[in-house]
């Protein structure tokens, strides 16, 4: 096989075009799923640390509420133990998380349960319950009942809002134990709790790490003090074990403490390193396989060609006159010579067929636009005519129930003696069921709309109209209008109620997306339709609001399809329905965050090829 054979040729081709490229972009995809997977886990990792430190802060909040709301009650004011105990015992029985709770007067004497003379009053607790009104303590273990419990103080204030004692509740802390054990990390992670100085404070093994005296993590605590409490941190570094760990922490306020997740790196980054073997044994399988491949398919093209190109060759010096002349010495360059000769008359016919292809090509596309919006039409009458039957046994089902329960109220508020806040409750249910019944009829109005009544119209007149009936609300939004219509327009045949219906729903939708105010544009053209050559009258309402996600635009006309909170997902598929039955079209154009344009096209003249599309 010499230097210059076309399958050689062909082969350092292959080469450095497709293994050169393929072997980087190989590469490149690996060590950025690489990234992308180690990010992720430790994403994954710090969204379960931050998901549990907001749920144990949200389970402290809720019991430092329940100890407010016991110090703040009227029996434990009291001070008086026959009102105290059975309040305490009640308030224990209901909330399992109370170990003990004890209410202590101003001298820092316990006055219920067992009343005793001993004083509290110096402890630290009992103090800052005092001062600060609460006060709570660090996780500890508590002896009696074998569980890690924290210490709430509270201040019980009389009418004047000065200390008259003090209500101490020891917590359970089983929870936030259960709560940190139920996370799934494999078979290395775990989740537990740390001082400022790293010592433990809940663990799953607590016990065990005594005995063996790891009672803190000598690697936590060193520079904490440059990072803030509000952030969450994840790093890689060696745990208490010696073993490398990917760690997350966040501070837990209510506690003054850490929670720590951990998980070896072998099983955190399993996957990653299983994705990096497995991407370098493809790469080299399919190199190997489409060398092998390649090599075989290119000698089986090569011989065809060569024998190919000494036929041309032979044909050509027989017939035609006309060379070209080639400086290549490979079958390529023989082939070129031979083709060359018909490259003429090649030319001419592909540029008369071209010519055929592509008169045909356009009446098809043609043919196909009409047969496709006859096919849509089709479809959304069918689904009319269905929710019209449906609208029909709604009206019946919903709207005399409605009526019958509407009577009832006022024949009942006008029988009864009510006060202000029932008359308000009354006025209330009223108001619904008047909603519901608005929603019922616009439902109706939607699934059965009426046939447009035609007549020659000013569509100007009809815009200013509906902007005048919304000028307060352009107002007060801080909407500024800028609207260019000339008085004379073209006329337009089409049902003036129904078209005023679409021009007032297209500006409330204007509208209502700019709730902090922006710019209302309107304008007008008329254009020319490429497909039929019929004059249009172009109508554009252009808004600064929100705009329309590139996801939501193709469902934006179709009904109960809405993005706005309360909406019913009808406005605009009534003003798509109208628009239909007028022979127009309607379309959005927006971009999310800057606004959005609802582009409507009359035609001003019906011609024949509206009506057919109409029927």
């Amino acid at each position: 096989m010499g230097v210059h054979s076309l399958r050689t040729k062909l082969m350092l081709l292959f080469f450095v075009f497709f293994f050169v490229p393929f072997g980087l972009l190989t590469l490149l995809t690996v060590s950025m799923s690489r990234e992308m997977m180690k990010k992720s886990t430790m994403d994954h990792l710090q969204n379960l640390v931050e998901v549990k430190e907001t749920a144990i802060e949200e389970w402290l909040r809720e019991r430092i509420s329940d100890g407010k709301s016991v110090a703040e009650s009227q029996e434990v004011k009291s001070l008086a133990l026959k009102q105290i105990e059975p309040f305490l015992s009640l308030k224990k029985h209901f909330e399992r998380a109370f170990l003990e709770m004890w209410v202590l007067d101003s001298k820092g004497r316990i006055v219920s349960g067992n009343p005793s003379k001993t004083s509290f009053e110096r402890e630290d607790w009992f103090q800052k319950a005092i001062k600060e009104g609460s006060f709570i303590s660090m996780p500890a273990f508590h002896p009696q009942s074998s569980k890690p419990a924290v210490t709430l103080s509270f201040a019980i204030k009389d009418a004047r809002g000065k200390p008259m004692g003090v209500l101490k509740e020891l917590v359970d802390l089983s929870y936030i134990s259960e709560l940190l054990s139920e996370s799934k990390l494999g078979q290395t992670g775990k989740l537990f709790i740390v001082d400022l100085q790293g010592k433990f404070v809940l663990h799953s093994r607590l016990a065990d790490l005594a005995e063996q005296g790891t009672s803190r993590i000598p690697y936590f605590g060193k520079d904490q003090s440059t990072q803030t409490h509000a952030e969450v941190y994840t790093e890689v570094y060696k745990d208490y074990t010696g073993n490398e760990a990917l760690g997350s922490w966040k501070w837990i306020p209510s506690l003054r403490c850490y929670l720590i997740g951990e998980q070896d790196t072998k099983e955190a980054f399993r996957d990653i390193e299983h994705l990096v073997n497995s991407a370098m044994i493809i790469f080299i399988a399919s190199t190997l396989l489409i060398v092998g491949i390649s090599y075989g398919v290119m000698g089986r093209t090569t011989g065809p060609i060569k024998r190919l190109s000494e036929m041309v060759t032979s044909f050509a010096n027989g017939h035609f006159g006309k060379t070209l002349s080639t400086s290549r010495r490979d079958e390529i360059g023989s082939l070129v010579a031979g083709f060359n000769v018909m490259a003429d008359k090649l030319k001419k016919a592909h540029a008369e067929l071209e010519g055929k292809v592509d008169a045909s090509n356009k009446e098809l596309e043609i043919a196909y636009q009409m047969l496709k919006q006859r096919q849509e039409q089709l479809i959304r009458s069918e689904k009319m005519a269905a929710l019209g039957q449906l609208s029909a046994g709604i009206a019946h089902e919903i709207r005399t129930p409605l009526t019958s329960i509407k009577i009832f109220i006022q024949s009942l508020a006008k029988e009864i003696d009510l006060d202000e806040n029932q008359k308000e409750d009354f006025r209330i249910v009223m108001r619904e069921i008047d909603r519901m019944n608005e929603h019922i009829t616009r439902f109706l109005n939607f699934a059965r709309p009426e046939e447009p009544l035609f007549q020659a119209i000013n569509v100007t007149a009809l815009v200013k109209d509906a902007v005048n009936l919304l000028a307060a609300k352009l107002r007060s939004g801080g909407i500024r209008l800028d609207i260019s219509l000339p008085e004379e327009h073209a006329r337009v045949e089409g049902d003036p109620r129904q078209l005023a219906q679409v021009f007032l729903n297209l500006l409330l939708n204007a509208v209502e997306a700019m709730p902090q105010g922006g710019t209302l544009t309107i304008h007008s053209a008329v254009k020319v339709n490429p497909d039929s050559h019929q004059d249009l009258l172009q109508i554009v309402i252009k808004d600064t609001g929100h705009g329309v996600r590139e996801k939501d635009r193709p469902y934006v006309f179709d009904p109960f399809f809405t993005t706005k909170e309360g909406g019913t997902g009808l406005g605009l598929s009534i003003v798509y329905s109208i628009v239909q039955k007028h022979n127009g079209r309607i379309e959005v154009e927006s971009e999310s965050g800057k606004g959005s344009s609802f582009i409507l096209s009359l035609p001003i003249q019906k011609e024949g090829i509206w009506r057919e599309f109409s029927s």
